[in-house]
């Protein structure tokens, strides 16, 4: 890694890299963000954009940096409400931030329910019927990734404004006999494909590699099957550094615990950046970049990449 002390830095290349930053102080959560919610109390959420608009029509948002491969976003759901079954022409996934989220996957009049605590991520496949409901005691935020850069709307299976609205809140089961809690060890071919799609923090191996960070799968991987992109959970330790690296799409940091520094690259200059929790940086393909902690504690940071093939990068330790 260049040393910043001494390699010359660039006003220009930092001005560009400062667009590419989203600062999780500086953006505001928009509780209008989804047409479909509105008039209906019951389905309130709000959402703070990153990359893209996500699962809202709002493109046009000169806040939220360009999409390419994927969006991203955080969405804030309140304590008992709940949004709607519908289903996707692309996958998206849901990974948890804060509180306990229930994840309903449809089959006809028949749901599988899942509880997603913090650190835990369910990908949703696309064309399945799915809904969220915050039946906890705390409002839910949790990160929200769509595998493409303008996603097309949502098409509902059961929405309250032309459904009852407590069978929409049960996702389209009729009564509770349809509701099923999941069972990721039963032989029924739902619970099976759910399972390979729902990644607990608590059964992640982290993956110690000779940079000296640890990588967890969560979508890709050992981590629930790629579609449009991949992304993995880094486990930065105090002090380690990672050299300058090149990929030919974009990958996305979004630091959960921790601060790290990133840097940027170009023509012998360099420009470095803090991130803190909940800051974003957009690294373009072909931009050399990289990381290090030189903060007080450990560091973890979801990487997320604009292709769902393996890991190329050779991680060097700076």
């Amino acid at each position: 890694m260049p040393d910043a002390g001494k390699i010359p830095s660039s006003p220009d290349l930092a001005r560009e890299m400062g667009g590419f930053i989203g600062r999780y102080t500086e953006k505001s959560f928009d509780w209008d963000a989804f047409p479909g919610s509105r008039g209906f109390p019951d389905l309130t959420r709000a959402q703070l954009r990153y990359v893209g608009a996500g699962g809202s029509p709002k493109s046009d948002d000169p806040s939220t940096l360009k999409a390419e491969h994927f969006t991203f976003s955080l969405v804030n759901q309140p304590v008992g409400k709940f949004a709607a079954s519908h289903s996707h022409e692309i996958v998206e996934h849901f990974m948890i931030l804060q509180g306990v989220l229930t994840v309903g996957w449809v089959w006809g009049d028949e749901v599988i329910e899942a509880r997603l605590g913090p650190k835990d991520l369910v990908l949703n496949s696309l064309g399945r019927p799915h809904g969220f409901r915050n039946d906890g005691i705390e409002p839910v935020l949790m990160q929200i990734t769509v595998g493409s850069g303008k996603p097309l709307a949502p098409v509902y299976v059961c929405h309250p404004k032309s459904k009852d609205l407590e069978l929409s809140r049960r996702f389209g089961a009729p009564g509770p006999d349809k509701i099923h809690a999941f069972r990721p060890e039963s032989d029924d071919f739902r619970h099976k494909e759910m399972a390979s799609h729902v990644v607990r923090y608590r059964d992640r191996t982290p993956v110690w590699n000779d940079a000296g960070f640890a990588v967890m799968n969560y979508v890709g991987g050992a981590g629930a099957p790629p579609q449009h992109y991949r992304m993995d959970l880094i486990y930065l330790p105090r002090g380690k550094a990672i050299a300058p690296y090149v990929r030919d799409v974009e990958d996305v940091y979004f630091v959960i615990e921790g601060a790290i520094t990133v840097g940027w690259e170009e023509g012998g200059k360099i420009v470095e950046k803090r991130l803190g929790t909940r800051d974003l940086i957009f690294n373009p393909a072909g931009r050399p970049h990289y990381f290090r902690n030189d903060g007080a504690t450990d560091a973890e940071f979801t990487m997320v990449v604009g292709t769902p093939q393996a890991e190329t990068v050779t991680f060097r330790a700076a």
